[in-house]
């Protein structure tokens, strides 16, 4: 069997939904993150008049298409056998504009190095939650006591179905991403499988993002940790470590954290260089991971049942 095979066909139909992606609206744009999330539709029509009033319907037939420009890899213009010096000459400039000592210009660089130099994320079918997440929205600020933990947010998380989760356990039975593992312990209760997120090209080290995802199934946030879980939490924070040496990152340029409120409800630690910097490192999100094992050692075994945490939360969001 042809080892590209799988990856040709994935390629294939990725291609074609995106040839049937009917732009609705911008959600959101980030400039310092080159990256714009565009809500529209995968046509279920062929005629272009038909699909240009076809409505978002979340869960059925809405998509979120992500375009990021990619960084600038030094290694992999080295491993084209030129220098950044030579890669000014492979500039072809669109436009300029000069203005005394300043100057400015658009182009492209035709070496191969650099191509491609975009990355395409789609989501399909996007659910409502989906939407909502990259969707410009009004934002505010929410301390969760114990008290609204029980009689909210508790019930809210409970209420989630599994399949919204089915791509985790994907990961976790390696049916998907088996070859992109970085390190994994297989132990059902302080083990997990650490794998590159979806937002890192994988190539550039100053923004290298893992994330390690438990295989226990039990823990679904912050909220559920307990002194019984410091083994799962250690073994994290140490292999983490080991996982990035791959990448020629140190542990001392390791910044490791969990998010609550988190994207998805099952347990899973970001493991990001420190380099790296972005919103979802954010206060109000973040929470590290030295400070939270410090937390239930020295405090409270059930100090996150106890504490007030805060957040911030979008208006329209489910929660």
């Amino acid at each position: 069997m042809d080892p590209d095979a799988d990856n040709i066909t994935t390629l294939s139909e990725i291609e074609g939904l995106l040839r049937r992606f009917q732009f609705k609206e911008v959600l959101s744009d980030d400039t310092s993150s080159k990256t714009i999330w565009l809500l529209g539709i995968i046509s279920t029509t062929t005629s272009a008049d038909s699909a240009a009033d076809e409505p978002v319907v979340a869960g059925h037939n809405a998509a979120i298409v992500v375009l990021e420009r990619m960084a600038f890899s030094p290694l992999a213009i080295a491993k084209a056998g030129c220098t950044l010096p030579t890669l000014l000459d492979s500039v072809m400039l669109a436009t300029g504009e000069r203005n005394d000592v300043y100057a400015w210009a658009t182009g492209d660089a035709s070496i191969a190095a650099l191509k491609p130099d975009l990355r395409i994320a789609l989501t399909y079918p996007a659910t409502q939650k989906h939407i909502d997440k990259h969707r410009h929205q009004l934002r505010k600020w929410v301390s969760e006591t114990p008290e609204l933990y029980a009689r909210i947010t508790k019930s809210f998380i409970d209420s989630q179905p599994t399949s919204r989760i089915q791509w985790v356990y994907n990961i976790l039975s390696k049916q998907v991403e088996s070859e992109h593992i970085v390190f994994e312990d297989p132990d059902p209760d302080s083990g997990f499988i650490i794998v590159p997120d979806l937002k890192w090209d994988a190539t550039n080290t100053d923004n290298m993002y893992l994330v390690a995802i438990v295989h226990r199934r039990d823990l679904r946030s912050l909220r559920d940790l307990t002194r019984n879980h410091l083994s799962l939490l250690n073994n994290i924070r140490s292999k983490a470590a080991v996982a990035a040496q791959k990448y020629g990152v140190s542990s001392d340029q390791l910044r490791l954290y969990i998010h609550y409120q988190p994207s998805y409800y099952h347990l899973h630690v970001h493991i990001t260089n420190v380099l790296l910097e972005g919103k979802g490192m954010l206060a109000g999100r973040a929470h590290l991971l030295d400070s939270v094992i410090d937390n239930i050692s020295n405090i409270a075994s059930d100090y996150y049942q106890r504490a007030t945490i805060p957040y911030v939360l979008g208006s329209s969001d489910e929660l």
